[in-house]
């Protein structure tokens, strides 16, 4: 997508009994992009993997709002997104776990993390829980940071240099969001494309 671009997508999954679904979503290249998700356990004992990768620079603003709603016992949730900001861009991510009043069993976790790497870089997290039922086992969490300096400065001390070595603790901070991907075509693909952005970012 070019500089210019605004971008709009809803994603929408149902889940019967004892399915399974991985989605891992990526948020790249869009001037404004919003993606919307919704997930809903309709069928006992699904399990659902929802994981989503931001590379953001320049002035580009990315939201991402998520709702996964477990309205039936058993269901199992993980939520993981990762998100490296530069320059003056902006990010948001507004997430929710619902657990309906019978939907007991559910095991939900959904975590946000960022990677700031500028001093005007932003990212605005709100994770949230909504719990009518007590039998469950349900978390929420988010980070927003910098580089850490320690590990930087181990990689340049055995001579990497600077940019190469913050190229390799971005890419490992991203890749944790696509380490469940079992297609290793797929996976070669989307390390190709933060490959080249962090190039373009060097």
């Amino acid at each position: 997508e070019g500089d210019k671009a605004f971008s709009l997508s809803n994603l929408g999954l149902s889940l019967g009994h004892r399915a399974f679904a991985l989605s891992l979503n990526l948020v790249l290249g869009s001037a404004i992009s919003r993606h919307q998700i919704l997930a809903r356990f309709a069928g006992e004992e699904a399990k659902l993997r929802l994981n989503g990768v931001g590379m953001l620079d320049g002035e580009r603003h990315a939201d991402v709002t998520l709702v996964v709603d477990h309205a039936v016992p058993g269901g199992e949730s993980r939520e993981l997104f990762k998100t490296a900001v530069d320059q003056r861009a902006n990010g948001v991510f507004q997430g929710k776990i619902i657990v309906r009043p019978h939907a007991q069993k559910t095991d939900g976790k959904m975590m946000s993390a960022a990677l700031l790497l500028s001093e005007e870089a932003s990212m605005s997290n709100k994770p949230e829980l909504e719990i009518f039922a007590d039998d469950v086992q349900c978390g929420h969490g988010a980070t927003c940071g910098a580089l850490d300096k320690n590990l930087l400065f181990y990689l340049m001390a055995r001579g990497i240099p600077r940019r190469e070595a913050q190229a390799i603790l971005i890419r490992s901070f991203l890749g944790e969001a696509m380490e469940e991907l079992s297609n290793d075509e797929l996976r070669e693909a989307l390390g190709a494309l933060v490959d080249s952005w962090l190039v373009r970012r060097a």
